[in-house]
């Protein structure tokens, strides 16, 4: 986008809260076009759902949306469960017994467990971790028998877990082997989307110019994305300001949903 605007972009990585002290900082900035923030689905849905923060959904205006990953539930290689169909018998089998490893409490993968829960009839103990990294090694040092996950950063390339099922309502481009979570009659589907947007209050004709230089990269160098998002297994989809704020909306409603279901809205 910088040749296309004529502009730098200079990132500046505000780490804490799953992405919810960027996103806080952002909604608070001067509406001008200048702060532009990578949003998810964690910090612009789950996080002001289940938790008390100084700013929601409403609080951005979308520009268009990146790309995407689904949760991705992997075992270690050697493990005597082939499918998800396997791990979910062998975790009826052992109720209470079998623990699920995620990236922290009260996040999407903790969600997810939830519902695999109760969709298949079985009680996986959840084990939240810091970060993917620690979640999948807790699984590699055999702390945890399954980790829901953001990606495998690698290790499924290098042989060292298998992938039984990922989220989403159809299989990866590239690794058509891999089977969703629909496949085996559960309905897991949410993405981890991340796209760019900027705070409430920005005028209209800037947010459109933002908009169509974010298209107008994806037309010029979409091999270049896709193949660059790839590397962080993240897979580059781009969709216009309203089919991304479309998009959010369905997802926080079923977010919504099941917190309020579990009793796990703020208040």
């Amino acid at each position: 986008m910088e040749p296309i605007l004529g502009q730098p972009f200079i990132s500046q990585y505000k780490p804490g809260g799953g992405g919810s002290l960027g996103a806080a900082i952002a909604a608070k900035a001067k509406p001008d076009g200048y702060t532009v923030l990578v949003g998810g689905a964690t910090p612009l849905i789950l996080s002001p759902i289940v938790k008390k923060m100084d700013y929601n959904l409403d609080a951005f205006v979308q520009t268009g949306m990146l790309g995407g990953t689904p949760l991705w539930v992997a075992v270690k290689t050697d493990s005597p469960w082939k499918t998800l169909k396997d791990f979910v018998a062998a975790a009826k089998k052992a109720p209470g017994k079998l623990n699920a490893s995620s990236y922290g409490k009260l996040s999407t993968a903790d969600f997810a467990i939830e519902m695999l829960n109760r969709q298949a009839g079985i009680k996986l103990i959840h084990v939240p971790y810091k970060s993917t990294p620690e979640a999948l090694t807790a699984v590699l040092g055999g702390n945890a028998d399954v980790a829901f996950v953001t990606g495998t950063g690698g290790l499924m390339e290098g042989g060292s877990v298998r992938v039984l099922a990922i989220s989403g309502e159809k299989r990866l481009e590239g690794l058509p082997d891999i089977p969703t979570f629909r496949d085996f009659g559960y309905n897991i589907d949410f993405y981890f989307w991340y796209s760019l947007c900027v705070p409430k209050g920005t005028p209209e004709e800037v947010v459109n110019i933002l908009a169509t230089a974010q298209k107008k990269a994806f037309e010029l160098h979409e091999k270049e994305i896709k193949e660059g998002m790839r590397k962080i297994e993240v897979w580059a989809v781009y969709m216009g300001p309203k089919e991304t704020t479309e998009q959010y909306k369905r997802d926080y409603n079923v977010l919504f949903k099941l917190a309020d279901e579990l009793q796990l809205v703020a208040k």
